[in-house]
């Protein structure tokens, strides 16, 4: 090899380890951004999902207030319920002892056939008044929250009409014509 060949291949020799340490320190240095890039992705994915789980469990806290909340509102409803329950079926029961008295009256009063007849009709339409209230009670006792307030309404209702049934048949008897006495 001459002397100039012997100098270019020094030279290379110098030159391309100082090349490729620039390209191996490039990508080294790369390699390092990227994992510091990755770390600080993480560690901010991990902060996102610390707070989302702090959040998650303050929300399934308020979720268990809620849920003893629920209970608590249940068994009211259901106290309330049965009160209004017990309540008309007292009602109920005092309207419904009342045919029997009425029966009984009508068998010692004296009342035309036209007066007698008139009180057997409104006696039957009480009689069906009263089976329609216990029928409407008994729906009530079973509703729940969401279909009570209908029910309570038709029940209300059954009540008034049963209301208004007694006091036909009360001013059937009370009101109807009289045989005279000869």
């Amino acid at each position: 090899m001459t002397r100039s060949g012997i100098l270019f291949v020094a030279a290379a020799l110098a030159v391309v380890p100082v090349a490729c340490k620039d390209e191996a320190r490039k990508q080294a240095d790369k390699a390092a951004q990227k994992v510091q890039e990755q770390r600080e992705h993480l560690r901010e994915e991990g902060k996102a999902l610390k707070e989302e789980g702090k959040a998650l469990k303050e929300h399934g806290k308020e979720l268990g207030e809620q849920k003893g909340e629920l209970k608590t509102a249940e068994a009211d409803f259901a106290v309330r319920r049965d009160n209004r329950v017990a309540e008309l079926r007292a009602l109920h029961g005092v309207i419904a002892s009342q045919p029997m008295l009425i029966n009984t009256l009508a068998g010692v009063t004296a009342l035309t056939d036209i007066a007698r007849a008139n009180l057997a009709e409104k006696m039957q339409v009480f009689q069906m008044r009263l089976d329609d209230a216990d029928n409407a009670i008994e729906a009530l006792h079973g509703a729940d929250a969401s279909g009570f307030e209908d029910r309570n309404d038709a029940a209300a209702k059954a009540m008034e009409g049963l209301e208004e049934a007694r006091k036909a048949a009360w001013e059937a008897l009370n009101d109807g014509d009289r045989i005279e006495a000869s």
